[in-house]
């Protein structure tokens, strides 16, 4: 659960929260944090997508967050009330760092190690760990201090937990894996299931013992029901600060670079490379084998089909460079009418080659 709300602070005390400038009444008391539609005279509120520029003429909103760019006056608010604003270099991140404040963070219920969970003997674990009911725990695992295991985790023989985890219910983390600090799994997710690996011999599909493991370092977030498969012989890794979607799958062997975004339905196929800070939209799919360097893009569901120098965006199944994808794709509004005129074209290159009458 969400920490109780008990503050409520000025949007001027806000504002130097965030180093940010009022535009507006900063004497306002502000108690929450609410969408623009939603929200009401005691809720701040952001924009940082100008799609949403529109709702400024009409959100009832306390304060808003916007970037130095935009002021008052280019804000037409007919008859209502002038909005306040909180001017920020980010307003994203600022206001980020105002719901952390007003609301924090989930609250974990305090407990020990609750005797219907199954924590084997040879098992470790740190100091004030939350182990829930019905959570198992395996020979040999280590967890480490301040973690939370809820209800149905399961943490296999000989997995390794860095400090401040926090394993959401029916998640489940394999044999061997290991997790660095401060690592979220959201419920059902999967770490260091078997690779699909299978060798056919005379049209027998034969599976291939995956020997290898799953390591994800420091401060990784794993979506609900997203899978990271474990590695046919060595490691599959997710670097640090990497943040995956739900029902995201990697597939073994991949090496995914540092402070990667995955979003939802993403699938990455064995034995793939990302640089850092690579943008994965929804349902972005790639294929095997292949290197994406730093600083990648790809737009919603994209396929990439081959590797991706740093820095380039990209978009389209196959996947291109994302100015071609746009003309590419424009073409295929037009493809009606350019197959209406191609017919009249070779209606009338038929016609020119029909001999002229020879009749009296």
């Amino acid at each position: 659960m969400a920490a109780d709300n008990s503050r409520t602070v000025t949007v001027a005390e806000l504002a130097a929260h965030v180093g940010g400038v009022v535009a507006g009444d900063g004497q306002r008391p502000i108690s929450g944090c609410r969408s623009l539609n939603l929200a009401g005279p005691q809720d701040a509120s952001f924009l940082s997508n100008i799609k949403y520029t529109q709702q400024l003429a009409v959100t009832n909103a306390g304060c808003v967050i916007v970037s130095h760019s935009l002021k008052p006056s280019d804000i037409d608010r007919g008859s209502l009330a002038p909005l306040t604003l909180i001017q920020t270099a980010d307003p994203y991140f600022s206001f980020r760092e105002i719901v952390v404040l007003l609301h924090g963070f989930r609250v974990h219920a305090p407990m020990s190690v609750s005797p219907l969970a199954a924590v084997a003997k040879s098992a470790k674990l740190g100091a004030n760990c939350q182990i829930h009911p019905f959570a198992c725990v395996g020979e040999n695992a280590m967890v480490g201090d301040r973690c939370v295991v809820y209800p149905g985790a399961v943490i296999m023989a000989r997995a390794r937990l860095g400090d401040d985890c926090i394993v959401y219910p029916n998640a489940v983390i394999y044999d061997d894996c290991v997790l660095g600090n401060r690592c979220v799994l959201q419920s059902g997710a999967v770490i260091g299931s078997d690779g699909y690996g299978f060798a056919t011999h005379h049209g027998i599909h034969h599976k291939i013992p995956q020997i290898g493991n799953v390591i994800l370092e420091d401060d990784v977030e794993i979506g609900a029901n997203s899978i990271i498969e474990r590695a046919a012989m060595e490691s599959t890794t997710i670097a640090k600060g990497t943040k995956l979607g739900n029902a995201v799958v990697i597939g073994h062997n991949c090496q995914i670079g540092e402070h990667n975004l995955l979003v939802s339905q993403v699938g990455i196929a064995g034995s793939t490379q990302t640089g850092h800070h690579v943008v994965f939209a929804g349902q972005v799919g790639v294929a095997g084998h292949l290197t994406i360097g730093n600083l990648v893009r790809a737009a919603a569901q994209a396929g990439i089909a081959a590797d991706v120098p740093d820095g380039q965006d990209v978009g389209g199944t196959p996947a291109m460079e994302m100015k071609q994808a746009k003309r590419v794709y424009l073409q295929l509004y037009q493809l009606p009418e350019i197959a209406r005129k191609l017919r009249e074209l070779q209606r009338e290159i038929a016609a020119m080659k029909t001999p002229p009458s020879t009749d009296a």
